[in-house]
């Protein structure tokens, strides 16, 4: 016969290996959520506008909003599937941020571009402006991107600024717009 004290410990010891196992379980479940589940965007910096426009050379205006991530980040197509215009190339604007002191912009190409160049143009309400010139780079197998923008705030007068950039690659092109608060 066992004594009430084997009897406890075996208790205990079925408890915590149950505790334990439940754990292990909220743990993995935990772990498989944050990895599937979409992460939300940081809105800590109220000064912060972003609108973002793209314009297609030889084809009618497309508008997307900042606020529909999935939006400005799908590559445009055209009514059949394809990509789009063989003369247009196929971009969006994938970061448009104040980060610390400065200015961030950043331009993905959904296609493979060697070479070409992306020109910024932002222009405030009281005339300041800034350019800038990046070139076009291969990032992957069948992607590019401008080198990407980084202005100090430092550097440029505060308020809202519309910014256009124009990608060009041979005889493709296309002009990105958009909206920011600095």
């Amino acid at each position: 016969m066992k004594s009430k004290k084997t009897d406890d410990r075996s208790s205990n010891f079925h408890l915590a290996y149950i505790f334990l196992v439940l754990f292990f379980v909220a743990g993995i479940t935990f772990l498989a959520l944050s990895m599937f589940l979409p992460k939300k965007q940081n809105s800590d910096d109220d000064a912060l506008s972003t609108t973002v426009n793209t314009t297609e050379q030889k084809s009618s205006s497309t508008s997307t909003s900042a606020s529909d991530p999935a939006a400005d980040k799908t590559p445009k197509q055209n009514e059949d599937g394809s990509d789009a215009a063989p003369d247009s190339i196929n971009a969006s604007i994938t970061m448009n941020e104040i980060s610390g002191e400065k200015y961030m912009l950043r331009i993905t190409i959904y296609e493979l571009l060697d070479s070409g160049s992306c020109e910024l143009y932002m222009e405030n309400s009281n005339g300041s402006s800034v350019k800038r010139t990046a070139k076009i780079i291969a990032t992957g197998a069948d992607s590019s991107s401008c080198e990407g923008f980084d202005i100090a705030k430092s550097g440029i007068e505060g308020g809202t600024y519309d910014f256009t950039v124009k990608l060009t690659s041979g005889e493709k092109s296309n002009t990105l717009k958009g909206v920011i608060k600095i």
